[in-house]
């Protein structure tokens, strides 16, 4: 396990906790100062580890990191609570302690919990609750977490599709009907309207389906409103599209319905005026 092993899975990281610009530089800060350490030990016959804590000074790591003493102790205890570094603060006159780890590596987080150098394993809370397992906790729950976020956009996908192979609309269904009647208005009144793709039409299909099951249109409702709005001056030039027809209907539907009613007609096949008859009413 080396420096570049470490950075690079620790830049693998970051679109995923998308940690703020102070936590990347402190991170890296540490990593700098850290494989200067090993470069040291080396040169000086010294056998020391990726698991070995590091003390530097407060102006030292201000200095790498370009962060305020407050910036430090902030992204620290993030970078904590993510599993890529665990500390132990000893006091004013004692330099903190800092551990590294890789958060897509195991190696070097059992090594440092079986090391009897732990930073963890003498620090306890003022009740003498020991808290040497805090890093390893701390990092599984972010392997955790990134393993379920993976896992639930992968099954996600996979659902998208299986959904979309599901929902294909057959050419003499009541969704694509509708749908390619509100186009067939939309040419009638620009001929030189694109026409629609396949993947298109399955589009509209799925909007008209969404009026029916979510927003409780009815498939006669639904047509009374795309013959108002394409005859309408405003309207036709607005709804292009069967998800505009959606979006707009509310909006559209109290000035259909005055429409009608100051036109006095009642609906055909009914003798009695029903509560909202322009949209219940059926074709002559």
């Amino acid at each position: 396990m080396g420096y570049l092993t470490i950075s690079n899975n620790f830049a693998r990281q970051i679109p995923i906790v998308r940690p703020t610009t102070g936590e990347i530089s402190l991170f890296h800060a540490l990593l700098d100062l850290k494989n200067f350490d090993m470069m040291r030990a080396h040169n000086m016959g010294i056998k020391k580890s990726w698991a070995d804590a590091i003390d530097p000074t407060s102006d030292t790591l201000r200095l790498y990191s370009g962060l305020s003493a407050s910036g430090i102790v902030k992204a620290r205890s993030k970078l904590k609570q993510l599993g890529f570094i665990d500390f132990k603060s000893r006091g004013h006159r004692k330099s903190t302690v800092y551990k590294l780890f890789d958060p897509e590596n195991n190696e070097i987080n059992n090594e440092s919990v079986d090391k009897s150098n732990d930073i963890s394993s003498d620090t306890s809370n003022d009740n003498g609750v020991d808290k040497s397992n805090d890093n390893s906790v701390a990092l599984n729950r972010y392997r955790n977490r990134t393993r379920n976020r993976i896992r639930n956009n992968t099954s996600g996908k996979s659902g998208t599709s299986h959904k979309k192979a599901v929902r294909k609309f057959a050419e003499d269904s009541t969704e694509m009907k509708l749908a390619l009647y509100l186009f067939a208005k939309i040419k009638q009144n620009n001929p030189e309207h694109k026409s629609l793709t396949d993947s298109q039409k399955q589009k509209w299909a799925d909007s008209i389906r969404l009026m029916i099951e979510r927003d409780k249109r009815t498939p006669q409702q639904i047509n009374n409103m795309i013959d108002w709005c394409q005859a309408d001056d405003f309207w036709k030039q607005n709804i292009l599209s069967t998800a505009k027809l959606r979006k707009q209907y509310d909006t559209m539907r109290p000035k259909a319905k005055a429409e009608w009613e100051r036109r006095g007609i009642p609906p055909s096949g009914s003798a009695k005026v029903a509560d909202d008859p322009w949209f219940n009413r059926k074709k002559a």
